[in-house]
């Protein structure tokens, strides 16, 4: 039985609430699946050489992502109903044409081809000029060596991962226990229990300050809460709001009826509780936000408690204060808690595909490493093998022909080409749809239209010594009110023959996080929050981001000797406007009864068209991207 909240009136039979703080501490751990939305780094023995021929796409810099030449045509498709009057036919007819080659249409691609035989002929097209959609690797030349990023996907959320799910990504390659081993503990995105830093800016906080905590414990009311508030310098009131929150030891709540408690944490903006009923000011209501950032892509007003506090924002003990009555029994499964991740993210899954369905890719012979081996670009779209990857090629039509064959337009170079195959699967950005099929029936186009990308950049800047980082001690930091929330360096990892450079004056790659949204109110949603934040980013130029890149690791880091002039060596900008799959959220989205929400109905295939990717599951992880891809190829099979 739980404690009564302090302060609570005590009731005879109070109803149980349904959540149990299991599911709150479950939740912080889910921290480490945060991390699909950031970025790591690593220094591997890798040879910086550039494939034989043409250009090699992750040693690009500067604008990445969703990059200029990237986005044009299909904006001119969605925007203006644009696309050029004629195609010229090219290609024989494949078996199966997939439009979009990040991880689920990868995956697509390769359970096609496992269930319809090595010879089948495949195209996939993606309108970038680099294959893994957000799962995207960015490379560094440091002398001999080559330093690793990643553009947007990080890790792997294992514990969230069905069985099918595990047995395909193993199948493809991927080592848990490997790369569970292979990373030290007290890395910020893997243990988010870690002692990390907090960053509070000048701007918000009055002058540039950084802390060393366990904050993601002392928000859970682990350790002594009041010390560590202490040291954050806020005002009195919001230092003792703080602590009354963290430890439970308030009565916030006292006048919410204890069966009525758990409606109020789903129906009520954490923001409005903050504010309202715990009294924390506008600079400490955005010291709950960093995570809140990093998973929703918005801030503590868009949220509900209950994600909050899922998030491993401040609160869990007011609503499931500890009890000595229910202790937590046997020993804990660690794998329960596993987020793995290769030393480029989740780019190393997008390789593993990609090498299965084109060995021709990997120059010399496959190291049995991923990481390390070298791909040769030049044989993605080679006549030679039976699967093709078109670069560069933005999709403007999909349509079922009377001939029994699917024909799929696109724009490759500004040159307008068509293709037949025997079926389709689209697996881009699933707004994208409806201006692809037009036959598609409009009740099914506006499903589809329901849901919007939640738009973020993710910056990786190579710096000649990480010196001055690696002094403060900590391997990332939390950053309420700046323009990247979370901010990491390469976490420390040794797979096989790899390993991160750990030399105070090495040379370091930093990553950081911006969700692009500006915050809701009784007139904006979060799906319109999401639509401005993507107009933001495609406005925004390199030079502005660069600035507040190097303003903010200016302010971090000056004290310890951080001179942008001088470490700076290189920025990769991930834009991503059109960025992770929209999943719904308590205050801004209905309960639709199962089977009748918008991505389910929405990706219905039509004829010999299929969807795949997250969007089609309203879940923006690895695994949604690979179910999405089952369900696909099944369609397109029977």
């Amino acid at each position: 039985m739980r404690q009564r909240v302090r302060g609570e009136p005590a009731v005879k039979k109070p109803a149980p609430l349904k959540i149990t703080r299991r599911d709150f501490l479950d939740g912080i751990a889910l921290l480490g699946g945060a991390a699909a939305l950031a970025p790591v780094h690593a220094l591997g023995e890798l040879a910086a050489d550039a494939p034989v021929a043409g250009v090699y796409p992750p040693l690009l810099t500067g604008m990445r992502g969703n990059h200029p030449g990237s986005f044009e045509v299909a904006h001119a498709l969605a925007r203006e109903g644009r696309r050029p009057p004629a195609f010229e036919p090219t290609d024989d007819v494949y078996d199966l044409i997939v439009v979009g080659a990040g991880i689920s249409g990868l995956a697509a691609a390769y359970l096609y081809r496992k269930q319809h035989g090595p010879a089948a002929k495949i195209l996939l097209l993606d309108n970038h000029d680099d294959f893994g959609g957000h799962a995207r690797r960015n490379e560094f030349n440091a002398g001999y060596s080559t330093l690793l990023g990643v553009g947007g996907s990080l890790n792997l959320e294992q514990a969230e991962m069905a069985p099918e799910i595990l047995s395909f990504l193993e199948e493809i390659g991927v080592d848990f226990t490997a790369l569970r081993r292979g990373i030290e503990k007290d890395y910020i995105i893997s243990d988010p229990m870690s002692r990390h830093g907090l960053y509070l800016n000048a701007a918000v906080f009055g002058e540039d300050r950084t802390l060393a905590g366990s904050w993601n414990l002392t928000w859970a009311g682990v350790g002594d809460v009041s010390e560590a508030v202490a040291a954050l310098g806020l005002s009195p009131a919001d230092e003792a709001a703080f602590v009354a929150l963290a430890t439970g030891d308030n009565a916030f709540v006292s006048d919410v009826p204890v069966d009525k408690r758990e409606d109020f944490m789903h129906e009520t903006a954490y923001a409005d509780f903050l504010s309202q009923r715990v009294g924390l000011s506008d600079a400490g209501i955005k010291i709950t936000e960093p995570w809140i950032r990093a998973l929703f892509g918005v801030g503590a007003d868009s949220v509900s408690i209950y994600e909050a506090l899922k998030s491993g924002a401040p609160g869990m003990n007011t609503f499931m204060p500890p009890s000595s009555e229910t202790p937590d029994s046997g020993s804990e499964d660690l794998d329960a808690y596993s987020y793995p991740m290769f030393p480029d993210g989740n780019a190393s899954v997008a390789r593993l595909l990609v090498r299965q369905l084109i060995p021709s890719v990997v120059r010399g012979e496959a190291s049995g490493n991923v990481v390390t081996d070298k791909f040769d670009y030049s044989q993605l779209d080679s006549e030679a093998s039976p699967v093709r990857l078109r670069l560069n090629s933005t999709a403007v039509n999909a349509r079922n022909r009377d001939d029994g064959l699917v024909e799929v337009s696109y724009v490759v170079d500004g040159k307008p080409r068509a293709v037949r195959g025997s079926r389709c699967i689209l697996a881009g950005y699933g707004g994208m749809v409806p201006h692809l099929c037009p036959e598609l029936p409009e009740p099914q186009k506006a499903q589809l239209a329901y849901g919007v990308k939640v738009p973020f950049i993710c910056t990786n800047v190579l710096l000649r010594s990480g010196a001055a980082i690696r002094e403060t001690g900590v391997s990332g930091y939390q950053c309420p009110g700046s323009f990247y929330s979370l901010v990491a360096t390469a976490p420390p990892m040794k797979l096989g023959a790899y390993q991160t450079p750990s030399g105070a004056n090495d040379p370091l790659v930093v990553w950081g996080l911006h969700a692009a949204a500006p915050d809701t109110n009784a007139n904006r949603s979060a799906r319109d929050a999401y639509r401005l934040g993507r107009h933001q980013l495609l406005s925004m130029s390199f030079e502005e981001i660069e600035s507040a890149t190097l303003q903010q690791l200016s302010g971090m880091f000056a004290a310890t000797g951080f001179d942008p002039k001088r470490d700076v060596e290189a920025i990769t900008v991930n834009r991503w406007a059109h960025g992770y799959a929209y999943e719904y959220l308590e205050l801004h989205d209905p309960a639709w009864p199962p089977g009748e929400a918008p991505h389910e109905l929405g990706r219905a295939p039509v004829g010999r068209i299929s969807i795949a990717n997250s969007d089609s599951e309203a879940h923006a992880y690895v695994q949604s991207a690979v179910k999405a891809a089952m369900r696909a190829v099944k369609e397109v099979l029977a």
